[in-house]
């Protein structure tokens, strides 16, 4: 475990293993990881995908990042990487779902943030960092930036 201030995180270093021909996806292979207690929420095998421009949310992006927790690509947890202040550091959401009677308007159950993650792409995009932090998310942007700024970003 890492810590940023007060705040705990997970870290996983990935190789690419893989790009698709369209260059759309590609795929990363777990090559060093954090210790953490019990379970690891960095999966061995991770995927940055192209957004398909249907998502439905405010926050703008370019990729997805789906980690590898089911055997079907379209049931792993995801998240948007977003934009950050810094070039090649993005930051996300692995949310939890909220199973209700009432549905979002694509007739799908809600999500609310539940681990925060910071990525980095690096050495032109061959290595991924990804750093979560637990039930934690910071709603402030401000805050959202504070942290990045002071994070112990990976440096190769």
């Amino acid at each position: 475990m890492y810590s940023t201030g007060n705040l705990k995180y997970e870290r996983a270093i990935y190789g690419r293993t893989s790009t698709n021909d369209a260059k759309t996806m590609s795929y990363y292979k777990k090559e060093i990881s954090s210790k953490s207690n019990g379970f690891e929420l960095c999966t061995d095998i991770v995927r940055i995908e192209k957004d398909n421009g249907f998502h439905d949310t405010s926050r703008f992006f370019e990729n997805y990042l789906y980690f590898r927790n089911d055997t079907n690509w379209l049931r792993c947890s995801k998240t948007g990487l977003s934009f950050t202040q810094f070039s090649k550091v993005f930051e996300g959401n692995i949310s939890q779902i909220v199973e209700l009677n009432t549905k979002t308007a694509k007739g799908k159950d809600f999500e609310t943030p539940q681990h925060w993650v910071i990525a980095q792409l690096l050495n032109d995009n061959k290595i991924l960092v990804v750093d979560i932090f637990r039930d934690f998310y910071p709603v402030s942007k401000e805050l959202q930036k504070a942290i990045i700024q002071e994070h112990k970003l990976y440096k190769k």
